[in-house]
This record gives C-alpha cells, structure tokens and sequence, in this order.
C-alpha cells in the first residue's frame, strides 16, 4: 500500500497537477516543439463522463496484475531516453521512485544509465526502465542479443519492442538545434561497443545515429525471433491500427501498447487515445493493451481504463524529473494516483473492473441510451417516440448520411470563425435550442437548466408554450437571446396574453408553430396513455386553468390538443400575430416551397424547416431533404433555419451549405438534460460546436459565409458539369 508512504515537501512555488512540471522544466532545460503532440492532450478533453451515483466509494482498490505481477495501480512509468540530460541522477531517480510507488518503469535502450546501474538501485518489477526493458532492433543482431540478455539477468521481467521507428521522424527542434548527446554522457547500454557516443551532426545527431545503427528490415517475424532468444514475455509497442493488432497477436506478442512515440514520429497519426478502442476490440480479450501518449491527469487514466491498461506517456516523468529529481517523479505518480482515485470515486467505481464503456460520452447520440435508463418509459417514449410508423423519423437521421462533402485542401484554416447574427443578434455559432416542451420530465430543473447552457453557449434557447417553467422563471436565470414558440388557442385572448408577457419578459422572436391543428398519431403515447405528470403543470397556462393535463383512454396530451388549439389557424393569423407583438415571427413546420413563398408574402421574419420531430405526419421528407426547396423558393428574402436531426457537426454543415442560416436542436437536449442536467446541455452544446469546427476546418472553411453548395453533394445533384482549369 503506497497510500501510506511519506511524500517530499513540495519546492517552493506549490506544484498541484502534473502538467505544471514542463513550465518548470523549460526553464531548467536547454530547448522542444505538431498536431499529434497537442492530439494527444485534445482528444482526452473531447471525453466525457457518464459517472454513476449512491455506490459506497468508501473504499478503492486500484491494484492490478500485469504479466502476472501485481502492481499498485495501472499507472506505469514508460520508456524515456537520456534521462541524464534531464537531471544528473536520471534513471536511478526514476527507477527509485517507481519502486517506491510499487508500480513498473520500463527502461529505454538509449539511456545514460546500463541495465545493471538501474538494477542496481534496489527492488522492483521489471518493466523497461524498472523494469522493463525497451528495445530498438540494431543492425548488428548480436548487439541485441546482448543487450536482451543482459537485461534478463539484470531481472528485468518482460520486453518491450518499439516498432514504430525503422526511421527517425522528422523533430525539427532537434534539428535547427543540432541535437547531440552532451559530451560528458553516454548510451550506458553500448558502451564497451563503440556505439555508447553520438557524433555531431549538421541536422540531428540523434537522427544520423539512428541511421546508422538501427536495423530497416525490422518485421514481425523479428518478434518471432525475440521469442527464441529469451523467456521474457514482448509487449510490441507501437500499434495504431486494429491490423497490426492482430498480427501481433499472431506472432506471439504478449501485449501490446498503443503508442505514437509521444507525437514524435508521423505526424496526424490519430491521439493514442482515439486509437486505443479499434486495437481493443481487435485483440478480443486475448492479451493486454496498454496506452502511452498524452496522460496528464488521473481522469486521462479512467478514460483510458474503461478499455483496459495504461503507461502514462514520456512527458510528466521527465519534466519532473528535470524540476525536482526523485523526489518530482514521486510526486507525479502520487499525483496521478490521487487524482486517479478521486475520478473512480466520484464515477462510482470501487475497482478497476468496475469502470467500463458506459461511463463515457464521446458524442450527443449516445445520451440517448442514458435517458432511456433513467426516464420512466412513459417520458422516454413521449420524447423519443414519432408519429405512426416513424419512417421520417429513421430518415431524419438517413438523409444526412446520403450526403457527402467535398472539401477544398491547402488553405490556411488556423483560425475559424463560427459567430453569426439571427434577427439582428449575435451569437457564438449557428446552432440553437429547439423548443421542447415539458422538461421537467427530464429533469428538476427544466427549462431553468436548459436556459442557463444555452446562455453560457453563446446562443439561442426557443422555449416551447407548454414549458414546464413560465416565460417569467426562465427570463429570471439571467441574461440571455431567447426565443417563445408559440401554439395558438382557440381562446385568442389566451394567446395575446401570452405573446405580450414574453415580449414584457425579454424574449426576441416568436416561432409559431403551424403544422399542429392536430396531434399526429404518437402510438407510443397511446399505448402508454401518455399524460403530464401530477406534480407538473404547463406553467405558462397555470392561473388560465389550462395548465393540467387530463388522463385519456388514449393520449391525455392528444385530448388537450383537440380541445384547445385553434383548428382554424391560417396564414392571416400570420398576420394577426403581428399587430399585437413588435417581436419577428418565425413560421415554424414549413416543408415546400409553395407554403415558402405565402410565408414571406405574410410577413414572416423567418422559416423554420421542421417536420415536428417526425411527431406529426409520417412519411413526409426529412427536414435536410426538404431545406434547399424552400431556401430556393424565399430568394433570400428572409432567413431559413432547420429543426430535425441533427445530431453532428457535420449536419449542421451539410444545412448549411444547403443554405440554412443556422440549426435547432430538441431531443439532444432534453436526453442530455436527462442524463446530466444543466451540464449535459452545456456539453451536447459543446460537443457539437467542435465537431462543426473540425469539420469547417477540414472542409477548408474559415468563416460562415464561405461555407457554399459546393462543398457538398446530394442524391438530387445533377452531373457537374466540368470546372474551367483551376489556376492557384
């Protein structure tokens, strides 16, 4: 138990996380420089949790067995070079501390210390640095078997072949800085071969050793090789991709690490996080895989857990080592164990085999799943649920996939700008909240909590007339760009009452709501017998006596609707609308062109393209496929926005350049909203937001305005005809 062990005071400025240690390291060390090398830290942050509660965490087991021996927790010091260059105790350092955290070091080939000097220091496992041993494959064969030997009879326990590196990758700090080892080390492990030295070089010393030593015909037939040649299990590190996973497999491996060589090989080979998955499920279950690259933070270690085993990359021990000798990579491990700890605690997991899959959110579709295990079926029905046979609501989804892109390459996309202006206001980015109504069967906080993400996002919230929160309690959470969608009632004095007290309340625009002068068959509701909760009411109705909703033999919010919204609603109440309110009025349920162009001759500030969720009438189009004939038939007249689907930043893209002015989000809302609250919301919110970045950027899109028809392609295109030569 490690928990006990007395820790080393900290230096005089207060170190409290891992990844302080490089600003103290880049001031102690001579100069270092990479898209993978900030993948490797980004696509941790793009990771979310799904944490379970009331679980008794009183107690936490983090040990675990690797190679049959049992380690403290499965947080492992990987292999780093030339740790003398970083502090003049280098690999002893380390290896102490380690062993004092009672977990592995894996010593690398290339270190200013020999096998024998680390296993020198004292008792502990064996795994590379102490202890393991990492090994690059020389040229000369019998340097290798030496080397192998050696560290077999120094106990180190297991091999770990790094197979990414028939090559240097191009380091071009190391480079312009003419990297070389200092004169006063040496590759302890080479010494009495005449290759412990690394002579000058006009671009890399390093580089020009490796040509010169390190064997090009490495296969993996080699590890088969290994094999013959000692008893110590070979981990192959250097897997990216499910193949290679499974031939390793077949040649004998007994793990495997992902790795990139900490972003130092290839560049934009994809975060070793975001590849751990496809070797996992490539292995089956048949021997462990582990992750190296870009661990920072005991929550990095969850993320990578739920899939299996980790070695926190290069980066933190040598950093700490740098600022603080022993005593800084002891601190690192306690500090990743600690913050490690906390994260299985507040995730509700006890032991490692209790973190699993479920605890992690990686895109908006998948809090659906969540909803549905928390909601009662009634309320998950009635959110998720379409009208009849709920073919629009399947091709919602479809008719996004049935277009594809068509990105432009070669420009200059380091800054993106994804701000625009709806009705005359600003906001962050062209996604928005739909209005969906009764979200308090979502979550206690409702509305409430809704409103307050979409204000911390930067955009639009629509609240929907059967709010379970009035027009007054969402405008009281603070400022904010909101929108009131509005049902008409048969009682027209119902409805100018409610227009003028959102008007009174700060909200911006109506979005009424015409595809409703019946409720759509919702076989779900009925089945249920769907109705609104008894400690629930329709807020914005309650002192009108029009805020319950009865029990039905069929649906109670089918029965409400046929008794109280107006049948007779047309487009001269368009007009109507605007003789009580000065707020714009969005005409919301839209799909052809023909009820485009009446819109805008009634005065419409705006369209919604909307098909209700797919609630209403099946079989109609999917909203996306319905967008362009609309766009086209209001000549730019007025803005056109879309509401159904959208569940990626490339949808909202793809509506974009079918010419949407922005996109409304609804059931992303409340399953997020029901999984984790006002939380949720703000992450969906943000999940979509860096997806539709990405996706500008790598589409070749700097800015709203440049993103064209062009850059997509549909099933209706006709053939192209063929561009004049382009010219730079």
């Amino acid at each position: 138990n490690t928990s006990s062990l007395p820790r080393p005071p900290f230096p005089s400025r207060c170190i409290t996380n891992v990844t302080e240690y490089e600003a103290i390291a880049k001031e102690k060390l001579p100069k270092m420089d990479e898209w993978t090398l900030q993948e490797n830290r980004n696509a941790f942050a793009r990771i979310l949790f799904r944490p379970r509660i009331l679980i008794d965490v009183s107690k936490i087991d983090m040990t675990t067995t690797i190679l049959g021996f049992k380690i403290s927790m499965p947080i492992m010091v990987a292999p780093t070079a030339m740790q003398k260059m970083a502090h003049p105790e280098g690999e002893y350092a380390t290896a102490k501390a380690a062993s004092a955290a009672g977990t592995i070091m894996t010593l690398s080939s290339w270190t200013t210390s020999s096998v024998e000097e680390v296993a020198s220091t004292g008792p502990g496992i064996r795994f590379f640095q102490i202890r393991f041993f990492q090994l690059q494959v020389y040229k000369n064969r019998k340097v290798v078997e030496q080397l192998v030997r050696r560290a077999e009879r120094a106990g180190f326990k297991a091999i770990v072949l790094t197979a990414d590196a028939p090559r240097l990758g191009r380091r071009e700090s190391d480079i312009k800085n003419r990297f070389t080892l200092p004169p006063n080390l040496a590759l302890k492990n080479f010494e009495g071969l005449d290759l412990g030295k690394m002579g000058e070089a006009n671009d890399s010393g390093l580089a020009s050793y490796v040509d010169g030593q390190i064997d090009r015909t490495l296969s993996w037939k080699d590890v088969q090789w290994l094999q013959t040649i000692t008893k110590m299990p070979i981990l192959v590190k250097g897997v990216l991709t499910g193949e290679d996973a499974r031939i390793a497999i077949q040649a004998g491996a007994a793990g495997i690490i992902v790795s990139n060589h900490g972003g130092r090989q290839l560049d934009y080979v994809p975060a070793t996080i975001s590849a751990l998955e496809e070797v996992v499920k490539a292995t089956q279950g048949r021997v462990p895989v582990f992750l190296d690259g870009g661990v920072r933070r005991g929550t990095d270690v969850f993320n990578s857990r739920h899939l299996h085993l980790e070695l926190p990359g290069y980066l933190p021990v040598l950093f700490s080592l740098a600022a603080e000798g022993e005593a800084g990579v002891r601190k690192v491990l306690q500090m990743l164990r600690d913050e490690f700890e906390l994260t299985m605690a507040l995730s509700g997991c006890r032991s490692l085999s209790e973190i699993t899959r479920n605890h992690i959110i990686t895109n908006v579709t998948e809090y659906e799943a969540i909803a549905k295990e928390k909601l009662p079926k009634m309320v998950y029905d009635y959110y998720a649920s379409g009208a009849e046979d709920q073919w629009t609501l399947q091709e919602n989804r479809n008719a996004f996939a049935r277009i594809l892109f068509r990105p432009r390459i070669l420009i200059d996309v380091s800054k993106i700008d994804m701000t625009t202006t709806i009705l005359g206001f600003k906001i962050s980015m062209p996604i928005m909240v739909a209005p969906t109504a009764m979200q308090k069967m979502a979550h206690p906080e409702g509305e409430y909590a809704t409103a307050r993400a979409a204000s911390a996002a930067g955009t639009i919230m629509t609240l929907s007339s059967w709010a379970t929160s009035s027009v007054e309690e969402v405008a009281s959470t603070g400022p904010g760009i909101r929108f009131f969608q509005l049902y008409v009632y048969k009682n027209r004095n119902v409805v100018e009452q409610l227009v003028r007290r959102a008007e009174r309340a700060g909200f911006k625009a109506i979005a009424l709501t015409v595809d409703t002068p019946r409720l759509g068959r919702r076989e779900s509701d009925i089945k249920n017998r769907f109705t609104l909760p008894p400690n629930l009411t329709l807020k914005n109705f309650e002192g009108l006596d029009l805020g319950k909703m009865d029990e039905a033999n069929d649906s109670g919010l089918a029965s409400y609707v046929a008794g109280q919204i107006d049948r007779t609603l047309s487009w001269k109440d368009v007009q109507w609308l605007q003789t009580i309110t000065k707020m714009p009025i969005l005409v919301k349920g839209v799909i052809t062109g023909e009820d485009a162009r009446i819109a805008v001759q009634a005065g419409a500030a705006g369209i919604i393209v909307s098909n209700h969720g797919a609630r209403q009438l099946d079989y109609v189009p999917a909203t996306i496929s319905a967008l362009e004939e609309v766009v086209k038939a209001t000549q730019g007249r007025i803005p056109v926005f879309l509401d159904g689907g959208v569940r990626r930043g490339t949808d909202v893209f793809k509506a974009l350049a079918l010419g949407a002015s922005g996109i409304f989000i609804g059931r992303p809302v409340v399953f997020s909203l029901a999984a984790e609250g006002e939380a949720g919301v703000r992450k969906v919110l943000q999940m979509l937001r860096d997806e539709f970045e990405l996706t500008m950027a790598l589409s070749g899109c700097r800015s709203l305005k440049e993103i064209t028809r062009n850059h997509i392609t549909t099933e209706w295109d006709t053939p192209r005809p063929p561009h004049p030569s382009a010219r730079l």
